[in-house]
């Protein structure tokens, strides 16, 4: 954050990768709502962003264009100005922004700051990194497909404020590193247990059904290896519910980590914003961590009011 005078700072961020869909329109709006989605998750709201574009010369100049045309609806959208940017050859084509945002400096939330005793709040159901790996490699058409699209390209600013009003200690954006990975980002080296129940995490429906040997990404390999003893799973959590916490998001949803009493009804309010899968999926307490726990067992009935 970048304080430029007593009421506003600026907040900046770069993101870009190669095609996850295979409409080039598509793909870059879901590419422009992830790169601004880092905005959403600090508190701020974008103001400007600069394309950053990388091609193999052979690529037919009209599917750029719709790439471009993708990122630039998606601005419009976030109400932010794309005031230019840069184009290199590249062997591979990846698309992105980097973008500038403006938020108020005592609105700023930064991704660490968990307490214990909070509960974890999830905005958006997981699964777009098995969905859109069974696009590349199995073709997949399905309607996990298009639901995944919807999902990454909802921009999270949906009911920014009022995720705001609730005064979270600590919020994220869930991307490339998975569930597990950002919220051991949250957890920081603080001696905290989060406790996840796995029947309460948001899923999009049909991910089970990529599940499949040619989907397991090695982004979620690398994540597990990193996190190494930081997690831990209950014996009655399936395979791929273990890949689902550790796949790889685009354009995932904020991971907000805030009190108790306010948890309950930031969650009735989110659903009727438009965000119906968004849910309280744990909570944190001090121990000997940082430690994640995902549980198998239903919550208790004091889950919600702990």
């Amino acid at each position: 954050m970048i304080r430029i005078s007593d009421d506003r700072a600026l907040v900046m961020t770069t993101d870009f990768f190669p095609p996850v869909v295979d409409d080039p329109y598509t793909f870059g709006r879901i590419a422009a709502a992830n790169a601004f989605s880092d905005v959403y998750a600090m508190g701020g709201r974008p103001i400007a962003a600069l394309n950053l574009l990388g091609a193999p010369k052979a690529l037919h100049e009209e599917v750029l264009a719709e790439i471009l045309a993708g990122g630039a609806d998606m601005a419009r959208e976030a109400g932010a100005a794309i005031v230019g940017g840069h184009t290199i050859e590249d062997e591979n084509l990846k698309y992105g922004l980097s973008v500038t945002g403006e938020v108020h400096p005592d609105r700023f939330v930064r991704n660490t700051g968990v307490q214990p005793n909070d509960f974890l709040l999830l905005t958006k159901p997981l699964g777009t990194g098995l969905i859109t790996t069974s696009v590349k490699t199995l073709a997949n058409r399905g309607p996990e497909v298009d639901e995944a699209i919807r999902w990454m390209t909802l921009l999270n600013n949906t009911a920014l404020d009022v995720i705001l009003e609730a005064e979270p200690h600590a919020m994220t954006d869930v991307t490339g590193f998975g569930l597990l990975g950002h919220l051991s980002e949250m957890l920081g080296n603080d001696a905290l247990v989060a406790k996840i129940q796995m029947d309460s995490v948001p899923r999009i429906n049909g991910v089970e059904r990529c599940f499949k040997p040619k989907c397991r990404t090695r982004a979620a390999r690398t994540t597990a290896a990193f996190l190494g003893e930081r997690f831990t799973f209950h014996k009655e959590i399936g395979d791929w519910e273990r890949e689902l916490l550790l796949d790889p998001q685009t354009s995932g949803g904020l991971l907000v980590a805030l009190p108790p009493s306010r948890a309950e009804s930031l969650e009735r309010q989110l659903r009727r914003a438009g965000l119906e899968q968004a849910r309280v999926i744990g909570s944190v307490s001090s121990g000997e961590g940082p430690m994640m726990q995902v549980h198998a067992e239903p919550p208790p009935r004091s889950f919600r009011r702990h």
